[in-house]
C-alpha cells in the first residue's frame, strides 16, 4: 500500500470534527503565534481539519493542504456544510508548498517526521514564510537511543501494535539542526514521554498511572527532558 492509500484510509476512518478547544498544544502554538486574526496560516498535514478549525475559529485566512485526498475532502465538504470560510483544503506535498506562500504562520502536527528530503523541505519553508513568521511544529524525538531500538526491532513485532506509516521515522537531532540553518529554533519538552511508553505498547494499559507519575517525577530534573519522546519545535 502506497503512502496516499495508506492515509486515505486512516481518514476515512476518522472524519473532520471540531477541535477541542482546550487542546494543549494548540493552545501552545498559539502563544507562539500570537493574534493569527486576519493572517494567512498553512496547517502543514492537516489530517482530519480541526486543527485548520481551530485557527479559522480565531480569525485566521487557513491554507489546509495535506497528501490525502479524503482528508482534504472532508475537511472541504465540513467547511461548506458549517459555513466556514476561510479555511482553504489544498491537496498538496509539503515540498509543493512554496506554490501557496507566503504564509505569516505554519503549523504542524506530527508532521515534519515524515518529509524527505528534510534539508530541501527546511529551505522550501523558509521561502515560503513571510517576513517575521512563525512556524510551530509538534513532533516525536530520535534522540533516546533506547526508544529508537525499541521502535526499530520491537514496534510490529511480538503482538506490538505498529502506528503510522512504513515510511516514517521519529524527527532526527540532526533534522532539527538542519532548520537552525534557516531558523531561530527553540525547542521544549512539554512533558517527559518515556516510561509511560511501557505500558501503551507493552503492557496493554497496565501501570499507566505509575510509569506516569515516574515521568512527571523526572521531567524536573532538565536533563531527563531531551529524552521525551515528544517535543515542541518553535522556529521564527
Amino acid at each position: 500500500m502506497n503512502i496516499e492509500d495508506f492515509w486515505n484510509n486512516i481518514y476515512t476512518a476518522n472524519t473532520t470534527r471540531f477541535p477541542n478547544e482546550d487542546d494543549p498544544v494548540l493552545l501552545e502554538a498559539l502563544r507562539h503565534f500570537g493574534d493569527v486574526n486576519g493572517a494567512k496560516l498553512l496547517d502543514l498535514g492537516c489530517g482530519d481539519g480541526s486543527t485548520s478549525l481551530f485557527f479559522a475559529k480565531k480569525g485566521a485566512n487557513v491554507v489546509a493542504v495535506d497528501i490525502s485526498e479524503v482528508a482534504v475532502q472532508g475537511l472541504a465538504e465540513f467547511c461548506m456544510e458549517n459555513k466556514i470560510d476561510n479555511v482553504t483544503p489544498i491537496k498538496c506535498s509539503a515540498l509543493d508548498i512554496l506554490d501557496l506562500a507566503p504564509f505569516d504562520f505554519v503549523f504542524g502536527n506530527m508532521i515534519l517526521h515524515h518529509l524527505e528530503p528534510f534539508e530541501d523541505f527546511s529551505d522550501i519553508l523558509r521561502r515560503s514564510m513571510a517576513p517575521g513568521g512563525k512556524a510551530f511544529f509538534h513532533e516525536n524525538n530520535a534522540f533516546s537511543d533506547l526508544l529508537i531500538w525499541f521502535r526499530n526491532n520491537l514496534v510490529g513485532k511480538y503482538g506490538i501494535p505498529k502506528y503510522g506509516d512504513d515510511d516514517e521515522f521519529p524527527l532526527m537531532p540532526k533534522e532539527v539542526d538542519s532548520l537552525r540553518k534557516n531558523f531561530r529554533v527553540n525547542v521544549v519538552y512539554p512533558e517527559l514521554v518515556f516510561f509511560r511508553l511501557a505500558s501503551f505498547y507493552l503492557l496493554k494499559g497496565h501501570l499507566a498511572e505509575l510509569l506516569t507519575r515516574l515521568d512527571d517525577y523526572l521531567f524536573q530534573f532538565s536533563g531527563f527532558r531531551k529524552y521525551s519522546y515528544r517535543q515542541f519545535i518553535l522556529l521564527s
